[in-house]
């Protein structure tokens, strides 16, 4: 009997080590990975930010790690990440150089973040310039006519929104190959464009929701010192409370710093904000398909000897005199009969269970700015959601628009070529 009183304590001695060794239990509650890609003229931007991410800090727990990768333009030191912890930057490690716009560079440092810092749920800040899905022939990183994520000098400097840029499936696919079977909680991209439904369908594997405004954003970006907090709600409430913030937050910015946001006249924007929406990807293959038989239904519109009807429709932003993103919500409304696009809106408000909608927001295009005057007050049929449908007046764009879109996952099921694109 006392033999096996003795082995039964060294078994639990044993059991009891090897719990408290367990590196799934002493993982943090959530990793969030910012990733500031300002080797461009957002440089001035950055130390604002990283100030408002250590105020922000000081209401997480020690279960809460926020880690940001820094690639400046102007520093004298290489990229580094650092963990935002109690309102100071600690355990830097300095990175080698490389060009943030480098899908192997964020793999690289998005991998590190997770080795230093494991936890049960992951979230990743894409801080940056970014133009939506458009996308360059080369696949790797690319001196871009047309641009996506990332905007890079490469030479350390400030001059303009950079040359380089990462293609969003290789920013889907780093995320990937970083995170392995680990699925985000999260994508945030704080930059401008990003909601965009190709975007989204891009990233359905690696992250459980997507959120993003499809216009222009405030050279400033986020509230962080507001909106880091919310980054670490692992309840249903995450994206209401990471869109909410931001939205209320420009809304005062703009009726007190009414003068310095591309405005024409001051006080333009009193009373506007920014666009933002949160997309569920587990609802995306059912969205691609609702859009596909709706699209299937106006063939003689959308194809390429078709002329869709988009008078009255919202439309985010423009690549030089070119709109390309269009509300998808906005131009299907237009477009279908009421209760095709009544069966429609069903899949997408499963897909998209968040936003919110302003009807002018900050933008350099004065074309778009006189625009947006003639769009609808209203949210009702804005889903704050942008998608491209090809037209004969991108003819001209380099890369192909019309083509170049059939490199994302979403033509896989829309397949714009079977209406001649």
């Amino acid at each position: 009997m006392k033999k096996l009183l003795i082995s039964i304590s060294l078994l639990a001695a044993l059991c009891s080590c090897h719990h408290d060794d367990d590196p799934e239990d002493n993982r943090a509650r959530r990793t969030v990975f910012v990733y500031m890609a300002a080797e461009n003229n957002l440089a001035r931007f950055a130390d604002d930010d990283l100030s408002e991410m250590q105020t922000g800090s000081l209401k997480l727990t020690d279960d809460d790690n926020l880690v940001v990768y820094v690639d400046r333009a102007g520093s004298t030191t290489t990229p580094y990440l650092a963990r935002v912890y109690k309102g100071e930057l600690i355990d830097t490690l300095f990175m080698p150089e490389g060009l943030a716009a480098d899908p192997t560079v964020l793999t690289r440092a998005l991998r590190q973040a997770k080795t230093v810092y494991p936890a049960k749920s992951y979230g990743v800040v894409l801080w940056g310039h970014a133009s939506g899905w458009l996308i360059s022939e080369n696949d790797s990183i690319s001196v871009a006519a047309s641009r996506a994520y990332g905007g890079s000098t490469g030479n350390n400097t400030s001059s303009g929104t950079g040359k380089y840029w990462m293609n969003i499936p290789q920013l889907a696919q780093a995320i990937q190959s970083a995170m392995g079977t680990d699925k985000l909680s999260f994508v945030f991209g704080d930059c401008c464009s990003f909601g965009c439904i190709e975007i989204a369908y891009e990233l359905k594997d690696v992250a459980d929701y997507v959120i993003g405004s499809p216009s222009e954003i405030p050279d400033m970006g986020a509230p962080y010192d507001l909106i880091v907090p919310k980054l670490f709600d692992v309840s249903d409430n995450l994206c209401r409370g990471i869109i909410d913030t931001y939205y209320n937050f420009c809304i005062e910015a703009y009726k007190i710093k009414s003068n310095i946001y591309y405005n024409r006249i001051p006080g333009d924007l009193e009373g506007y904000s920014v666009p933002l929406a949160a997309v569920k990807t587990s609802e995306l293959d059912n969205l691609v398909q609702a859009t596909s038989k709706i699209l299937a239904t106006i063939p003689d519109k959308v194809s390429s000897i078709g002329s869709l009807d988009l008078d009255g429709t919202v439309h985010y932003a423009q690549y030089a005199s070119h709109k390309y993103s269009y509300d998808m919500n906005s131009v299907l409304s237009v477009n279908t009969s009421a209760s095709d696009y009544q069966t429609w809106t069903s899949a997408f408000k499963k897909a998209v269970p968040y936003k919110r909608y302003s009807a002018k927001w900050m933008t350099e295009y004065n074309q778009l700015a006189n625009e947006m005057n003639y769009f609808p007050v209203s949210d009702e049929n804005c889903g704050c959601v942008s998608m491209f449908f090809p037209s004969v007046s991108y003819a001209s764009t380099s890369p192909k628009w019309n083509k170049a879109i059939q490199k994302y996952q979403w033509n896989n099921v829309i397949h714009w070529e079977q209406y001649g694109w």
